[in-house]
């Protein structure tokens, strides 16, 4: 991760709602860039986490275990971290009189990213059982007959399982998003 240079006051976008002659305004801009920043960088040591627990699963050896407990590590300092930053940004905005009110059509635009964010994973997730399965076919078909494949083509069945479970749960979360979302606006009743 770069460490962004100060922005200066020319360095704040230009909004009508926000002052740009203040070093409030400056400041909060740059501590939003660094909460975006670490936002990020919290998205990648999670993946790398998950992939470091699949990788040395069963092992029990002291440098993996020190690995995966300064990744949970991080990942708890960076949440906090962020939730200090966004308290310091909220109390710049109060000061430049921009208290964050939430409207219900921010909630329900955020909702739908999300909803949309879920979706788009559920389309990708969705194919991806019927491609093991075809990957499976095609092992059994080159395959050396005195070769065991059953533990192969298990693990990639329970696999295919897996992901179908994970298809209809991204697919719920969605439905249960666009639900509240229709009665926090009032679109049903």
């Amino acid at each position: 991760m770069t460490v962004p240079e100060a922005a200066t006051t020319e360095d704040v976008p230009a909004t009508e709602d926000v002052p740009l002659d203040t070093p409030e305004a400056s400041a909060a801009w740059v501590a939003e860039q660094v909460a975006g920043e670490l936002r990020d960088a919290y998205l990648t040591v999670a993946a790398a986490a998950a992939l470091l627990e699949r990788t040395g699963a069963g092992s029990a050896h002291p440098e993996l275990r020190q690995a995966r407990r300064c990744g949970e590590d991080a990942l708890d300092l960076a949440n906090h971290a962020e939730q200090l930053l966004g308290g310091g940004i909220r109390r710049l905005h109060e000061r430049a009189g921009r208290a964050d009110v939430t409207s219900i059509g921010q909630v329900a635009g955020t909702l739908t990213v999300s909803r949309t964010q879920l979706a788009e994973v559920a389309d990708r997730i969705a194919g991806l059982p019927d491609r093991l399965r075809t990957a499976e076919r095609r092992l059994r078909d080159v395959v050396d007959p005195d070769f065991a494949i059953e533990v192969v083509t298990e693990q990639w069945s329970r696999a295919a399982e897996q992901l179908g479970l994970m298809t209809a749960s991204l697919t719920e979360a969605g439905g249960a998003l666009t639900s509240y979302t229709d009665r926090l606006t009032g679109a049903t009743s």
